[in-house]
């Protein structure tokens, strides 16, 4: 693309480029990215009266709802619930001395044996 020399002199940019360029700086500097999503008229319908009702824009109101709910998930997802028996029968587990597994003793009296070995 080509530059144009204004009347005071300056080169101006044609205006996509200054665009283009502006907007890749704001998103540098703000970290924040596009998320783009394809909605059936209710449901963008339903988000825009809900946003309305709490004063909030459409995006600030998806936005929110939809970390929230990321957050959620994702705590059902790693957190672990056990019943009282549950919790007690690991208890008891982690308790209990191991039992050592016969291939494993035979390795120890090898290593054993190298040693006194050397």
């Amino acid at each position: 693309m080509q530059s144009k020399t204004t009347r005071t002199g300056r080169t101006k940019r044609p205006s996509g480029a200054r665009q283009a360029g502006a907007k890749k700086a704001k998103v540098a500097r703000s970290g924040s990215v596009r998320l783009e999503m394809r909605l059936e008229r209710r449901a963008k319908d339903l988000i825009e009266r809900a946003a309305a009702l709490t004063g909030q824009t459409m995006t600030n109101f998806a936005v929110s709802n939809l970390v929230e709910s990321a957050l959620e998930t994702i705590e059902r997802h790693e957190q672990r619930l056990l019943s009282d028996r549950d919790r007690d029968r690991f208890l008891a587990a982690l308790d209990r001395p191991a039992k050592p597994l016969p291939s494993l003793k035979k390795a120890a009296r090898q290593h054993a044996a190298a040693l006194k070995g050397e």
